[in-house]
């Protein structure tokens, strides 16, 4: 038992710690402070259980010592011993969470009275945070489980479905989720040397495996990484923040996986999908179809990220996240594989998708962008023509003045002085 004793008077210290009966409690240590400065020092170094604070003292009182308790350390239990039978005293006393007011001088009984209650106090919260610890303990310990079952279930009938949408939406704090969703699917081969590293300890495998995916993932805010228990040797990630632009995080993950693995794994990646439950086992679908066998992405492929492409993957959500990328980044060298390696997608395919929906290619596109901002820049700015070309994207002020030219009929600088 750990015991601080406050007060100004070392007498009144000294006092107390001959009326208590210390033999009653287990070897205790005390300590001793002589105003509520010290007292807080006190407490920061030793954590003791039971404070017995005077409430008149010099460099901080009582009240004062009391409130911190109340608010820094709340689990110990205060007696307060003052020569001063004022209301306001015991009143603040029973705000801040003391136990007893004791009158000086100290009455030896009621002082042992008053201490064992607050010893029992404090024993008995203990063991009422002991089996808080451990129950919170052990739901951390089937947390996982838990979680992966749900996750598992989504992707199964329509009635577990159902159930698991809701509980998961739930437990992950998903109720206003909206926009788009995405899975991946990992599944190492029969021949990957994992196993053979692993020797057959499957569980601590997947358990490594995920444990490095929701790293990356915080913990359920951006998505979920889970064992599919209705699969067997398959890891599935959830994607619900994010979802279009899941490149860096995949990409991270594999360099997570080659750290502590040793080697990057293949992924198979779905496509984009509205819809939490239904969208998620709608991409899981395609992410499987993606991974087996490997549909390595053709010129200019990672290697390891394996997407399915149809209408549904890079539909019209995709398409237009990938104008929303160009009009964000026209100010640099942008290229159809950096497209590619950014949203896993081959390049034939952005192209012929992004014609489609736009009746225009991604370079016309981005020529586009580039214009309107050269435009606004001439008119609402003075800045020389080759600082404009610059900050749209072009290195070369004449081969952005030809550019400028053919699109508008005008060099920038009769388009800025309104000439034709």
């Amino acid at each position: 038992m750990r015991v601080l004793i406050v007060d100004d008077e070392a007498h009144v210290r000294e006092a107390i710690r001959l009326l208590i009966d210390w033999e009653r409690y287990e070897p205790a240590e005390v300590w001793e402070a002589s105003s509520g400065r010290e007292a807080v020092a006190m407490i920061e170094r030793h954590a003791p259980q039971i404070v017995l604070t005077d409430m008149i003292m010099p460099a901080g009182g009582g009240i004062d010592l009391l409130e911190w308790i109340s608010r820094s350390t709340p689990e110990t239990k205060t007696l307060v011993i003052s020569g001063h039978g004022d209301f306001d005293f015991a009143r603040q006393t029973l705000r801040y969470g003391g136990m007893d007011y004791l009158l000086k001088p100290i009455d030896g009984d009621q002082l042992n009275e008053a201490f064992g209650r607050a010893v029992e106090s404090w024993r008995s919260g203990e063991e009422s945070r002991r089996r808080l610890l451990e129950q919170t303990m052990e739901v951390n310990r089937f947390k996982p489980m838990y979680r992966d079952k749900l996750c598992s279930d989504l992707l199964g009938g329509p009635a577990a479905r159902e159930t698991a949408e809701r509980e998961l939406i739930g437990e992950f704090g998903l109720a206003g989720i909206s926009g788009t969703v995405r899975s991946a699917v990992i599944r190492p081969g029969d021949d990957s040397p994992l196993w053979h590293k692993y020797a057959g300890r499957t569980e601590l495998l997947f358990f490594t495996l995920a444990n490095v995916a929701n790293e990356l993932l915080g913990r359920g805010r951006e998505g979920y990484a889970f064992r599919n228990l209705g699969q067997e040797r398959e890891l599935v990630v959830f994607f619900w923040s994010g979802a279009a632009h899941v490149g860096d995080r995949l990409a991270r993950m594999n360099e997570g996986f080659a750290g502590v693995l040793g080697e990057p794994l293949h992924f198979g990646l779905g496509g984009c999908a509205d819809g939490f439950g239904e969208g998620l086992r709608a991409s899981y679908l395609q992410a499987q179809e993606a991974l087996n066998p490997f549909r390595a992405m053709p010129d200019g492929s990672s290697g390891y990220i394996h997407a399915f492409e149809d209408g549904s993957a890079g539909g019209p959500g995709v398409m237009e996240e990938i104008a929303a990328y160009i009009r964000e980044h026209y100010r640099e060298e942008l290229t159809l594989q950096d497209l590619t390696d950014r949203f896993f997608l081959s390049r034939e395919y952005i192209s012929r998708r992004f014609k489609r929906q736009f009746g225009q290619n991604v370079f016309d596109y981005l020529a586009g962008v580039r214009l309107e901002r050269a435009k606004q820049l001439l008119l609402d700015s003075d800045m020389l023509v080759v600082r404009i070309a610059e900050l749209v994207g072009y290195q070369d002020e004449k081969y952005f003045s030809r550019v400028f030219k053919k699109a508008t009929g005008r060099t920038p600088n009769e388009f800025r002085r309104g000439d034709g």
